[in-house]
């Protein structure tokens, strides 16, 4: 069994296909279908199914699945360790978080983190919470920092950073405008939401369906920003994160508190547990620590379930 038959069956599995693993292998899809025949035969098992929507893993295949992580990933760490060790401050560092984050409030950490280590590189990439969190399982980013969904992989480490409650936010001249007493006044409302598929929306959803209200949601977006443009121009009303409302959106939208009833999102850095943080990856941590203030230790795997989906 060798490691680079491990690599084509790993790549197959999270592409969903031999020809698109092939392209990311940059290797031929015949090369790709002899290592799974190879592994097939030296195991006396199937391990993949094809279907009419890709490949399906069988019972071995998820199997070797799990024990070809583990040899991967430990080699990936290692060489990331040894690298580190020859010339730890010009490492780099992946460091997965979403759009908001990015724009508001990570510039004073990372202007900090430039000024103490100059000769380091920081890859921010911007994506959702759960494409975030896919990206850490698999060690494609060093740091990811969420809106905490209602569970946890195991695998993680996680630390809240901060607690970021909800505002309502209206068009100039909204008839609520004067004011919301309930999360109720807001039934049938015309509405403008982030994406049912973030971990943000799910939290409004379940709040407004706890209080027996419901939005006529009229738009949605990944983007918050555009939410914001699409409210100010009269489309609808939003439920957003406090953090994403500036001063300039507060000129030019009626921002009011949000009733009680849809819980706060719990904003949280995580890592995977065996992957111990370097030099640089511990800097950035303590750095976000200090920017955000947030409890202080590792986030109880209660955490989640006592505040819902943050």
């Amino acid at each position: 069994m060798e490691l680079r038959q491990l690599e084509s069956f790993r790549e197959v599995v999270r592409q969903g296909s031999f020809t698109a693993a092939a392209r990311q292998l940059h290797m031929t899809q015949p090369a790709v279908s002899l290592h799974i025949k190879s592994l097939e035969s030296e195991l006396k098992a199937r391990l993949l199914e094809r279907d009419g929507r890709g490949v399906r893993l069988t019972e071995a295949g998820k199997l070797l699945l799990e024990a070809a992580e583990t040899a991967l990933g430990s080699l990936v760490e290692v060489a990331r360790r040894v690298r580190e060790s020859l010339a730890p401050e010009r490492g780099r560092v992946v460091l997965a978080c979403g759009d908001t984050l990015a724009l508001h409030l990570l510039p004073p950490v990372l202007g900090l983190f430039r000024q103490q280590h100059p000769l380091a590189e920081v890859a921010v990439q911007n994506h959702g919470s759960r494409v975030i969190l896919d990206l850490v399982l698999k060690r494609e980013a060093d740091l990811g920092i969420v809106t905490r969904p209602p569970f946890l992989d195991p695998a993680l480490w996680a630390r809240t950073l901060l607690v970021d409650p909800f505002v309502l936010a209206l068009p100039a001249g909204h008839p609520l405008a004067t004011g919301v007493r309930a999360l109720h006044d807001l039934d049938g409302q015309a509405a403008v939401l982030l994406a049912r598929t973030t971990e943000t929306r799910g939290l409004i959803e379940r709040g407004l369906e706890t209080a027996g209200t419901r939005l006529a949601v009229a738009l949605e977006s990944l983007n918050l920003e555009v939410v914001k443009a699409y409210v100010a121009s009269g489309l609808g009303l939003s439920i957003l994160p406090e953090m994403a409302v500036t001063p300039a959106d507060r000129r030019a939208l009626t921002i009011l508190p949000l009733p009680a009833g849809i819980a706060p999102r719990r904003i949280t850095v995580v890592r995977r547990k065996d992957r111990v943080p370097g030099l640089l990856a511990s800097a950035l941590l303590t750095l976000l620590a200090r920017q955000f203030r947030g409890p202080a230790g590792e986030d109880g795997p209660e955490a989640g379930a006592r505040t819902g989906n943050p």
